[in-house]
C-alpha cells in the first residue's frame, strides 16, 4: 500500500510541477497562503519516502520558500532547521 501511496502522490506533485512552470509562486509571481501550505507538505517528503529531485519547478520553488527570512524563522522557531 505504501508504494502505491507514494506513486499517488508523485504523481500529484508531477501535476504541482507543472503549475509551477514559468511562475516563482503557485498564483504567480506573489507569495500567497498556499504556497506555505505546499512548502510545508513537501518539507515531508524525505521523511515519507517521496523523491522530488527530478521535479525542477518544484525544487525551485522550495528554494525560493526556504530562502525566504520568515520560513528561516520559522523553522528556527520550531527547531526545524538543519
Amino acid at each position: 500500500a505504501k508504494t502505491l501511496f507514494r506513486a499517488k502522490i508523485v504523481e500529484r506533485l508531477k501535476w504541482v510541477d507543472a503549475q509551477l512552470e514559468g511562475r516563482e509562486y503557485l498564483m504567480g509571481a506573489s507569495f500567497t497562503v498556499p504556497d506555505a501550505y505546499l512548502f510545508t507538505v513537501v518539507r515531508w517528503s524525505p521523511f515519507v519516502g517521496v523523491d522530488i529531485g527530478a521535479l525542477k519547478n518544484l525544487g525551485a520553488f522550495m528554494a525560493r520558500m526556504n530562502a525566504r527570512p520568515a520560513v528561516q524563522a520559522a523553522l528556527k522557531a520550531e527547531g526545524l532547521n538543519k
